[in-house]
């Protein structure tokens, strides 16, 4: 209380010292204006009252445009839902949104968005022109949290603000093409975006493509004789016309896009096109051969989804024709990933060449570069960082024809190394010929055979080199790798520096790593001591392992002095409370993860045995 009549004491002080020294300089003053002229000259800086104006319009436009520019890059960066992702055409008429006209009211559209904002209902157009929640339609959109983007939402904030968002082009130069017909949105921002670079996204699949290809699978009718009867483009729409969930971009919607691109190729930094019918992709890589460059692109992502039957042949056979795109020049692309998707290898050299990332996924054997042309592409790319071959690589090795040269594929400045969905011969033999001095992360899936002899090469000294891959490894992670115990152990026994391990215990051998894992009793010399793999794993990331099995793990790691400092494990294990608590106490972090549609169940139609083979662990050699 001493305090607080000390500060009264002060206050009334300064008041009566201010309240003279007005009324000695304004005599005209009483003591009651007096006091207010003092009093509201006290209250100007406070932080509690609410300042006159917008304090962000005094800031330089500069300035006011890069906060504009951060927002709309943290939006993109956050991860939503596909349903929160999509603008509801239908509740917002987001016409004046896309249009540049100057009679727009900046008054309703900031009503608009803080209306909308707060209520989460459907906006309307009120008897008097101005922009109105629909009270009936709360419910019905409770869930519409945001539906204006960004740049859009800052852009109907006041006339100044838009005319500073209207004049960044960067806001509005990544393009998603998915407001459907007309693009006209897509248009606009094309407009806005003026000459600024272009990261362009186009997604033409559906959720539901699976469900409409069990559909066609399943309609009792023989369209054997379509491929003589029908061109590509009536057979689609034959295909489709009865689906219940038919493709969000129609062929003539992607013509039309391509229409609007292609003239501004000069501008793109990344093209990212995604589709499950090969009808689109084959149609985007025929208009991208006719650009004479891609001068700017730096980022080249092309992704037909589909489910293979015959890994040998590429289907459909009168569509297989290889592309040079952009007539092989694009001096600044340094990242690449061809999912199912091929090109014109032998004349895409140039094209291929300077990359930091490269990703090869799901190519059938008639489509895959060859040995020879693989070689060229990757000694082409001498600071290349990250490579990926799954389901991909340099047609396969014919030791009869001698189809490989002798010499290595040397790759010096490789760190991550993706290697999945081989047979076993093409991986051993693959894993042999290349050098990779600098590889620190590697991540392999295998599944439907024996893979002992893959594992024993990963152990030996690698091509023009006296240390295995394995030994400069720090990061690991295994989706699938049947193999016998003794080659599990040589493994792990090369993994003296790796850091943090992922694993996905599904499988016996799989599970059979976890459990090597924990220090062993063994008796060498007729002395006991402790065997340790891994004495420098500090993280492990698991699927297939219980909290139990996790508890005893950190225990036994932490009573033989190599403590786990970080563990993350499936949510869809069973961690009951108890070992959860336990588990905290002794990590610095316990976390839980969604585990993907491949760490729940391996697919292995990229193996061609189907039958089923003998247990590897059965062929047990250190037994």
């Amino acid at each position: 209380m001493s305090s607080l009549s000390a500060r009264a004491t002060s206050l009334a002080a300064d008041l009566s010292k201010g309240v003279a020294s007005a009324m000695s300089n304004d005599s005209s003053l009483t003591p009651e204006a007096a006091m207010l002229k003092i009093t509201k000259e006290m209250l100007a800086n406070n932080p509690f009252v609410t300042p006159t104006g917008c304090p962000a319009n005094t800031l330089p436009p500069e300035l006011l445009a890069h906060i504009f520019l951060v927002g709309t890059q943290m939006e993109a960066e956050e991860e939503f839902d596909e349903d929160e992702d999509d603008f509801d055409m239908v509740d917002y008429d987001l016409k004046d949104g896309w249009t540049d006209e100057e009679d727009i009211d900046p008054d309703d559209l900031d009503s608009a968005v803080v209306t909308a904002l707060k209520s989460k209902g459907k906006v309307v157009q009120g008897a008097d022109g101005a922009m109105e929640v629909d009270g009936n339609e709360e419910e019905e959109d409770e869930d519409y949290e945001k539906t204006l983007p960004f740049q859009v939402l800052v852009s109907h904030v006041c006339r100044h603000w838009r005319e500073v968002a209207l004049a960044s082009p960067e806001l509005w130069s990544t393009l998603h093409f998915s407001e459907g017909v007309g693009m006209e949105k897509s248009k606009t921002w094309i407009e806005r975006a003026r000459g600024a670079l272009l990261d362009i996204h186009i997604d033409c699949t559906n959720e539901h493509d699976d469900d409409d290809d069990d559909d066609d699978e399943n309609d009792g009718q023989d369209h054997s004789s379509d491929a003589t009867t029908e061109t590509p483009e009536s057979r689609y729409a034959k295909a489709h016309m009865d689906c219940s969930h038919p493709p969000p971009l129609s062929l003539t919607d992607m013509r039309d896009i391509l229409d609007l691109i292609v003239p501004l190729v000069s501008q793109w930094r990344s093209l990212e096109i995604i589709t499950s019918i090969w009808q689109y992709m084959h149609t985007t890589l025929s208009r991208l051969s006719e650009c004479p460059s891609a001068p700017l692109l730096e980022t080249l992502q092309l992704y037909h989804y589909h489910d293979i039957e015959d890994h040998e042949t590429f289907s459909p056979a009168e569509l297989r024709e290889p592309f040079l795109i952009f007539n092989g020049i694009a001096p600044k692309l340094s990242n690449v990933g061809l999912w199912a998707v091929h090109l014109d290898w032998d004349r895409s050299l140039s094209l291929l060449s300077g990359l930091h990332d490269f990703e090869l996924t799901y190519h059938t054997e008639d489509v895959r570069p060859s040995y020879e042309t693989f070689a060229q592409i990757i000694a082409s790319s001498p600071d290349l960082r990250v490579l990926s071959l799954c389901g991909s690589g340099p047609k396969e090795h014919e030791p009869e024809t001698n189809a490989w040269s002798t010499g290595a594929i040397e790759i010096p400045e490789l760190q991550e190394f993706v290697f999945c969905y081989h047979k076993t011969s093409y991986a051993s033999a693959l894993i042999k010929k290349l050098s990779l001095p600098k590889v620190n992360s590697l991540a392999i899936d295998f599944d439907g055979e024996d893979y002992t002899e893959f594992v024993k090469q990963l152990t030996l000294p690698m091509s023009n080199s006296k240390k295995s891959l394995l030994a400069g490894l720090q990061h690991m992670k295994i989706s699938g790798l049947p193999c016998n115990k003794a080659s599990l152990k040589d493994m792990l026994e090369k993994l003296a520096n790796l850091r943090t391990f992922n694993i996905n215990c599904s499988g016996e051998s799989e599970e059979e790593i976890f459990k090597h894992l924990f220090p062993q009793k063994v008796v060498a010399g007729g002395f006991p001591h402790q065997r340790i793999y891994c004495p420098n794993l500090e993280c492990i990331t698991t699927t297939g392992i219980d909290g139990g099995q996790m508890r005893s793990f950190v225990e036994a790691r932490i009573a033989a002095g190599v403590s786990i400092k970080r563990v993350m494990m499936s949510e869809e294990d069973d961690v009951d409370e108890k070992d959860a608590n336990w588990l905290r106490a002794h990590l610095d972090v316990l976390d839980f993860f969604e585990p993907s549609d491949s760490e729940e169940e391996f697919d292995d139609e990229f193996l061609s045995d189907d039958e089923d083979s003998d247990d590897p662990m059965d062929n047990d050699d250190d037994a």
